[in-house]
Formats: structure tokens, C-alpha cells, sequence
């Protein structure tokens, strides 16, 4: 792949932009240790909801009578978040207008949609009309995190209509660098959270949630059940991204497929329970 800035100028500044977005993400996972869980009972006086210059310290916790329990939190988890890298792949397309990055960006862009409609409510992904998800979403991080998710779905909408205006197609040899990479990334956030994975029988050792969304596969093969189980998923999912946009003439209905799709497949697995968010009791954080 060649490097070199995208000679759209428009699309080179918002390229720029959505990067300095999420390098302002990266600060809050950095530097903000609250989590949602201990906010949703103690608002913004919990002992974690704080801004600290302290990076790798924070995280401390033990386990009694089989529970977690937090003495104190961080967010640097978030930096393996799936979102976060599928993101960088759609500003970088932006900024450098490099062709392999458009496919990938088209490949993954699944990512930021099933997300968001997967935690509009973060507590119960089942429970998406309830109006407490106000509540949820005026949370800072939360707040931070659908930022992440609506840049990355703004990006990839773009990108994708941009793909139908210039009469590409989804290249399955282009995007299966891509595919494959989340599932490194899924590996790599194993390998980070679970000490002695993957070799380790249990799960969260590190009292982390999962980071990926991808918290209900049905079984563990040491990180391979990614393998066989969600990257066939996304290869059809652009199958059937590239299959129908071949059958629709008009653009406008084309640009909108993909999250046809999208919102089609996060409400099965949402109905069949396969998206199972982490809910920790505002128990298991110690107030101070």
C-alpha cells in the first residue's frame, strides 16, 4: 500500500478532524478512571469518577466470596476497544485517500453500528426503549462512547456513498486484511486482560469487562471461536452488502443497505439474547 495525502481537500480535513476526535477519546481513556456502573448509584461523587495524571496504578481490586470487588478503576482497556481501530481506519482512508483503507473501512464500518444500537442501553441491551437510556448517555464516558460509535458510523456512511458514487464494489482480497485484523486485535485484548490466557479457563481475571462487544460467544477455543464464528459473520455481511447494492438501482436506497443489514442483524441477536453486556452492582465498588 502507498502512502500519500488524499487530494480531496475536504475529505483530507475531515480526515484530520475525526483524528484529532479520537486522539481526544484516547484522553479520556488515559486520564479518567470513572465507570458507568458506580455513576448510575453514586453520580459524580463515586470514589473513581476523577480525572488523575495516574496512568498504569489505578486499576485495584480484589475478589471475595467469588465477586469483584473494585478499590479503584481506569479506562485504559478502552485503547483495545474495536471501535477505536476500526475508526482509525476510516480517518486514515480520509486523510491519505488510499484504496485498501476504503475497503477496509467499508468491511468493518458493521462495527460502530452494531455497537451503538447494541448499548443505547448500556445496563440491558434488550431494553432499548426505556427512557433511562437518557440517563445512561449524559454519563461523560458514555457520552464519550457514542461519540466514538456516531463518528465511526458518520465516517463509513460517507465512505461507503462515496464507494457507490464512483461505482466500486466491496473487493473481498482488499478487506481480508481487515477482517482478519480485528480478529488480532481480539486476540491481543485476551492476551492484555486474562493473565495466563490461553492457557487460563476463566474469563476477566483482570476484572475488566469486555472491550469488544463480543461477550456471549457460545463457546471458547482459545481465541480461534473469533475465528469461526464472527469472521464468516462479517464476510457475510458484506456478501450481502455487496449482493444487494448489485440489485438496487437507485443511490440512495444503495447508500442505506448496509445499515439495513446492520440494524437487521443487531435486532435478531438482540432478540436471541446473543448480546449480553457486563452489568457490575454498584455493590462491588468501595466508596471511600
Amino acid at each position: 500500500m502507498t502512502m500519500k495525502l488524499n487530494p480531496n481537500l475536504k475529505e483530507r480535513r475531515w480526515g484530520f478532524f475525526f483524528m484529532f476526535v479520537f486522539f481526544i477519546i484516547g484522553l479520556f481513556y488515559l486520564f479518567y478512571d470513572g465507570w458507568l456502573y458506580e455513576w448510575v448509584k453514586y453520580g459524580y461523587s463515586g470514589t473513581n469518577q476523577h480525572w488523575d495524571l495516574i496512568i498504569f496504578g489505578d486499576m485495584n481490586y480484589e475478589i471475595i466470596n467469588g465477586e469483584y470487588v473494585y478499590h479503584s478503576t481506569h479506562n485504559l482497556m478502552h485503547f483495545l476497544y474495536l471501535c477505536y481501530w476500526t475508526a482509525a481506519v476510516n480517518y486514515l482512508y480520509l486523510i491519505t485517500g488510499n484504496k485498501w483503507l476504503k475497503q477496509g473501512s467499508i468491511a468493518t464500518m458493521a462495527f460502530a453500528m452494531m455497537a451503538f444500537f447494541s448499548t443505547i442501553n448500556p445496563i440491558n441491551a434488550r431494553d432499548i426503549f426505556s427512557t433511562d437510556v437518557f440517563t445512561f448517555h449524559s454519563y461523560y464516558l458514555q457520552f464519550v462512547f457514542d461519540i466514538n460509535h456516531i463518528s465511526g458510523i458518520i465516517m463509513g456512511f460517507y465512505i461507503f456513498n462515496s464507494s457507490i458514487k464512483e461505482g466500486e464494489e466491496i473487493n473481498f482480497k482488499m478487506i481480508t486484511p481487515f477482517i482478519l485484523g480485528t480478529w488480532v486485535i481480539y486476540l491481543i485484548t485476551k492476551a492484555v486482560m486474562i493473565p495466563g490466557w490461553p492457557l487460563s479457563a476463566s474469563d476477566n481475571i483482570g476484572g475488566y469487562y469486555d472491550t469488544n462487544q463480543i461477550n456471549n460467544i457460545p463457546f471458547k477455543l482459545y481465541g480461534f471461536e473469533y475465528l469461526l464464528l464472527v469472521v464468516p459473520l462479517l464476510y457475510l455481511i458484506n456478501f450481502l452488502v455487496r449482493f444487494l447494492t448489485r440489485k438496487i438501482k437507485n443511490p440512495k436506497m444503495k447508500a442505506i443497505v448496509p445499515y439495513a443489514i446492520f440494524a437487521s442483524f443487531t435486532l435478531f441477536f438482540v432478540l436471541i439474547n446473543f448480546i449480553v453486556l457486563q452489568n457490575i452492582t454498584y455493590q462491588q465498588f468501595l466508596q471511600t
